[in-house]
């Protein structure tokens, strides 16, 4: 077998080479930080998402904390529970009147 010669390259096909080189490395390193769904742009909006997500899940926590004590002394503490009805629910007892004293609108004079 006969092995042939590898003349050496031109300096336009040096030049071509090189430029054909640095266009195929900046298109992988764009795929690299932009691909859609992978790439590194993307994770960093996840990353961020996921801190929003978890700040808000510890939100959601010790809120649901407090409405379960809520919700046991509601089941266990009829003062409690009398007084939430009076004033959240405007609920009153049996023969129980309630009078507004509060400022109303005053008529116009004509």
């Amino acid at each position: 077998m006969k092995q042939k010669r590898k003349t050496p390259l031109s300096p336009l096909q040096q030049k071509r080479l090189l430029r054909i080189s640095l266009c195929i490395v900046v298109a992988v390193l764009l795929w690299i930080v932009f691909a859609p769904g992978r790439g590194m742009f993307f994770l960093h909006q996840q990353k961020k998402h996921l801190a929003v997500l978890m700040a808000e899940q510890k939100e959601l926590i010790i809120k649901n904390k407090e409405l379960e004590k809520d919700v046991e002394r509601l089941q266990s503490d009829e003062g409690y529970l009398e007084r939430v009805a009076r004033e959240e629910h405007g609920m009153l007892k049996e023969n129980e009147m309630v009078f507004d004293f509060g400022k109303g609108k005053k008529k116009k004079q004509e």
